[in-house]
């Protein structure tokens, strides 16, 4: 990464859901450059030219690139099911314009399955999919805040292709969920789903009563969880960090 790359909230003016100026068409373009470049090294670029790079931020493409540990636990959602999803992502545009190209980029929502206690899953070895659980359509704002926690998951994903949040050999630390064993990028990321569902919450006036405050002290305590990893992050990560402390 060149120096002038070294910080991506100045690249890309922003974080994904937290800055309506944040650059989401440059970061695709980057992303879409390097899975090309990734593509031909590993022979899965046929008939893909160099002016058609864009066709990497197709979702099944994508996979290509990755080796994940086992098959996804994804089963297919019903039609109905799928139109609740762009509903809500409908909805996410409208409440705040600025989320318009984050809540389109191209993604495919799947039924967690079996889903082992979890309401919603992603993972960087699964890029550009999101596992809903059954639980996550028992309401509407259930559903909502699932969508919101898991696009937050997916645009931070797509960073780290271009920039590395941790250092090499980093610590795992517990979230203040309770949740073990998870990276000081992945620390990064819960941060950010909080301060994407507060900034949600306070443009909509809807959240469940005492959401809000919970969110804050999840939120206050990702943040202090990353002061403790302060030397396990890049300066890249230390960035993000700095710009979620802000909106937290």
């Amino acid at each position: 990464m060149s120096a002038a790359l070294a910080d991506p909230i100045t690249v890309l003016g922003g974080m994904p859901f937290l800055d309506d100026d944040f650059a989401s068409a440059r970061l695709l373009a980057g992303v879409a450059a390097v899975r090309h470049v990734e593509g031909e090294r590993l022979g899965n670029a046929e008939r893909i030219t160099d002016a058609e790079v864009s066709a990497w931020l197709d979702p099944a493409r994508v996979l290509l690139l990755h080796r994940a540990s086992g098959p996804m636990p994804a089963a297919t959602l019903t039609s109905m099911r799928q139109q609740m999803i762009a509903d809500i992502l409908a909805e996410l545009a409208e409440l705040i314009p600025g989320w318009a190209p984050l809540v389109g980029l191209p993604v495919v929502f799947s039924l967690l399955s079996p889903s082992n206690g979890a309401i919603s899953a992603s993972s960087r070895m699964w890029p550009q999919q999101v596992l809903l659980a059954d639980e996550a359509f028992a309401t509407h704002v259930e559903l909502r805040e699932q969508v919101v926690h898991e696009l937050s998951h997916q645009w931070l994903y797509l960073i780290e292709e271009l920039w590395a949040l941790q250092a090499p050999g980093a610590r795992h630390a517990t979230l203040p969920s309770g949740t073990a064993h998870r990276t000081p990028a992945e620390v990064l990321g819960a941060a950010h789903v909080a301060a994407a569902l507060t900034r949600m919450y306070r443009a909509s006036a809807t959240a469940p009563p005492g959401r809000q405050a919970r969110l804050a002290d999840y939120g206050s305590g990702c943040l202090e969880l990353l002061s403790r990893l302060n030397n396990h992050l890049t300066d890249a990560g230390h960035s993000v960090a700095r710009r979620l402390k802000e909106a937290l």
